[in-house]
């Protein structure tokens, strides 16, 4: 029988438990080296890093969060390309048209097809967040409940839906007193998924049996990121930081995102209130092989979005 995976873990995390009880106490986690100075600069690695231990016990770096947010993603692209089963064509189709109801040339109407702008999605609709957060000292665990919906304009069901519960860990790896900078890891727990209802997509066309629905789901999106946030200060006698990220696919559909954010927050008797202006460009592809209806075969189609995201978020901290 080969060696346990996990002996070796538990040896590294019985260490690290042992090292980090014994600078509990008094300010004794400043100081160089705690009797290991011989081994680990530690008075080096803090000019950097910033402490390495909570300057006091570790219960006193608990600190929660919790709040709602709403937001708005404006849509820059929404295309859906894939083939259509019954002859094989390729199809694509910009569902982004959210203005026009005649094209702009009455002599050229290549890519007005009436059905195709009255089931364009939605370019802007609202997003609701809820979020609660918990952070013990570097480390910190997120958990939300996101809303986001571009539905069709027709009441058919249609539309791009990416409700979600996701799941975020952050970890400080520069912790200094004016700047933090760490990394961290989003999961998304359930799946994106696009319906579209092609009514008489082929207007033109003198085929018969045609695709009326397309749907099709797609693997969870997962995420690695980095982020920065800068806490000067007070500004005018109020309290505020600034944060900046960027979030890479890891795994399931490529979901990537960079964003900006200014927080301001008042204190009052044992809370503090927070209110967070956030901008997001995010890009996100999902595709998969549909069932087709007609033949025995599968079709693949690609749903590709490009959206700037504005929002608020609110809560407290405690």
């Amino acid at each position: 029988m080969g060696k346990s995976p996990f002996k070796k873990a538990t040896i590294i995390f019985c260490f690290v438990v042992a090292l980090m009880a014994s600078g509990w106490g008094r300010a004794e986690a400043q100081v160089p080296d705690f009797g290991l100075g011989s081994i680990v600069p530690f008075k080096s690695l803090q000019t950097f890093f910033g402490p390495l231990f909570p300057p006091t016990c570790i219960g006193d770096t608990f600190r929660s969060e919790f709040g709602m947010g709403l937001a708005t993603p404006l849509f820059d692209r929404i295309k859906l390309t894939g083939t259509d089963a019954t002859n094989n064509a390729s199809v694509s189709l910009n569902l982004l048209n959210n203005n026009a109801t005649t094209p702009p040339d009455p002599t050229n109407t290549a890519g007005w097809e009436p059905i195709i702008m009255t089931q364009s999605l939605d370019g802007g609709p609202v997003v609701y967040d809820f979020f609660a957060k918990l952070r013990v000292w570097r480390f910190a665990g997120k958990v939300d409940y996101s809303i986001f919906e571009a539905r069709s304009r027709r009441a058919d069901g249609s539309g791009f839906f990416f409700d979600s519960v996701i799941l975020t860990g952050d970890v400080d790896i520069i912790q200094g007193p004016w700047l933090t900078a760490g990394g961290r890891f989003q999961f998304y727990l359930n799946q994106p998924y696009f319906k579209f209802n092609f009514l008489n997509y082929a207007i033109n066309s003198t085929q018969t049996n045609q695709i009326s629905e397309l749907y099709f789901n797609a693997n969870p999106p997962a995420t690695i990121g980095a982020y920065i946030r800068y806490v000067p200060p007070e500004i005018l006698g109020f309290p505020m930081h600034f944060d900046a990220y960027a979030d890479f696919p890891l795994k399931g559909s490529p979901l990537q995102t960079y964003g900006v954010a200014f927080v301001f927050r008042p204190q009052i008797y044992r809370f503090d209130l927070f209110a967070r202006l956030k901008l997001e460009r995010s890009t996100f592809n999902i595709n998969a092989d549909v069932p087709s209806p007609i033949t025995n075969s599968s079709t693949s189609w690609s749903l590709d979005m490009l959206w700037n995201l504005y929002g608020a978020e609110f809560g407290i901290y405690f």
